[in-house]
């Protein structure tokens, strides 16, 4: 079997990349990704692994790869949420991924008879909580552009799935953190390292569930070994904390002075949406919108369907991030 892991270079397909080598020494992997992405972390030199650069949304970037009939496509490719960045123009700068890098792909996959797919979605295409935990079926009515762009990929897969030219397993995973996950939370790290109160946006008694990018490449892994089974399955912890109870004990864990401060999220949400519209906000909508909600994602169809059971802690997942941020070699069991 070769995985052809699409955005592979990125948080979530070097660890799935670590995973199939530790697994089986006859499977082989192709890594796509950009430019860019090779030329700032390059792969490590293995001759079961090969590279190939490529924009996915562009027409006929992936032509000259050739897939044989037990190989699996991992869709990993995303642009992540930064912060202002676009200023304007933002469901095009996600679709661009999301949307047209998808088309591309399905019609690569069809042009070779191609069928085993697992694409990478996310639980921001639910939006607001209308049941919790929410369940696959949960509706889908996003805060933002990405996961409005998500939606869209989604949709394009499932018309392709009906009409029986794709056999597709999709994730919606909750945040994926772990060694090396740095973006907003290198703040939060920050106010830790320098025993610096840290801010809740509401009183923090929500649960805020994470999923560990172990217990992620796992999931695309078992995924690929079944087939590619036909489904949406959500992906998450279990059993995790209120947001209070989650940093007040991993400030704990990392020897901190800092301490836990609750406010008032109608206020503090006012603020970061009025910074917003002048483009200087420290978070993006689709972050602080649901900061104070209960996010919490019903696992139950992964370990039923696919035998998935997520192996790690929100707590622990929090804290391995943080001795990765302060340099120290951590790895995930």
């Amino acid at each position: 079997m070769k995985h052809i892991l699409i955005g592979g270079n990125g948080f979530l397909g070097r660890e799935t990349v670590r995973q199939i080598l530790a697994r089986d020494p006859d499977e082989r992997i192709l890594v796509v990704d950009l430019h860019e992405s090779f030329a700032a972390r390059p792969v490590a030199p293995d001759p079961r692994v090969a590279v190939h650069e490529a924009d996915v949304a562009r027409p006929g970037a992936l032509a000259s790869i050739r897939l044989g009939p037990g190989d699996v496509v991992h869709h990993l490719a995303t642009r992540l949420i930064t912060p202002n960045h676009p200023r304007f123009g933002r469901d095009a700068y996600f679709r661009h991924c999301a949307v047209d890098g998808t088309r591309e792909i399905l019609a690569w996959m069809k042009g070779q008879g191609h069928r085993r797919l697992v694409f990478w979605s996310t639980d921001m295409v639910y939006g607001p909580a209308v049941q919790i935990p929410r369940p696959e079926s949960h509706p889908r009515r996003p805060f933002g552009p990405y996961g409005r762009s998500k939606v869209a990929a989604e949709d394009i897969i499932a018309a392709s799935v009906a009409a029986g030219d794709l056999s597709c397993t999709i994730f919606r995973p909750r945040l994926i953190i772990g060694p090396g996950r740095l973006g907003i939370l290198a703040v939060l790290f920050g106010l830790i390292d320098r025993g610096r109160p840290v801010p809740l946006i509401g009183a923090g008694t929500n649960r805020f569930q994470f999923v560990s990018v172990a217990d992620c490449a796992r999931a695309t892994l078992a995924a690929a070994d079944l087939g590619c089974p036909n489904g949406i399955y959500n992906l998450g912890s279990a059993g995790s904390p209120t947001e209070y109870e989650l940093m007040s004990d991993f400030i704990a864990r990392a020897g901190s002075r800092s301490r836990v401060v609750r406010t008032p999220a109608w206020l503090v949400k006012g603020i970061l949406r009025t910074l917003n519209l002048a483009r200087v906000a420290p978070m993006d909508p689709e972050q602080y919108e649901i900061a104070d909600l209960e996010v919490a994602l019903d696992i139950s169809a992964a370990e039923r369907d696919l035998g998935w059971v997520p192996r790690h802690h929100d707590t622990d997942l929090l804290t391995a991030a943080y001795r990765s941020w302060k340099g120290e070699e951590v790895v995930l069991p």
